[in-house]
């Protein structure tokens, strides 16, 4: 039986020159773009969209994100750790992990409430193994897939 690889979106222990949220927004959206094989400008403005219309933080250490693409089918994920936390939003929520999900360009809301959702189970039942996780990349990208799977 062959099992079919996948690229992993993933990238461990990241540490920012400037450790703030406009930095780790912009490197999101250059990685998102490389990985994804999208418009940097046009995946920057949908992130920022995205910050913009409200954080959604998950277990008080983690930030989704998400942006739409006409290039893409299906939604994806990437996921981000950052070695230092960056102070995030009003609040200045400790932030560590940061998860873009891009999705077709004519998701509706449903679908995006939906993958928030599942995303926000998985990191919870996960919470517990998050610093561990965070610095390994194998249980990262382990991680990121289930996003998706």
């Amino acid at each position: 039986m062959f099992k079919i690889f996948r690229k992993n979106h993933t990238t461990a222990n990241i540490e920012l020159k400037d450790n703030n949220q406009l930095s780790a927004l912009k490197l999101a959206a250059k990685k998102a773009a490389d990985e994804f094989n999208i418009d940097e400008q046009n995946i920057q403005s949908s992130i920022f969209a995205s910050a913009a219309a409200g954080n959604i933080i998950i277990e008080g250490r983690a930030v989704f994100m998400f942006a739409t693409s006409e290039k893409k089918n299906n939604v994806h994920t990437m996921t981000l750790t950052f070695k230092d936390p960056i102070t995030w939003g009003n609040d200045k929520t400790p932030i560590d992990y940061l998860i873009v999900g891009i999705f077709p360009e004519d998701s509706d809301q449903a679908t995006v409430d939906e993958m928030t959702d599942k995303i926000t189970n998985i990191m919870h039942d996960k919470s517990s193994q998050l610093d561990d996780i965070k610095f390994n990349d194998s249980g990262l990208n382990k991680l990121n897939q289930s996003f998706t799977d």
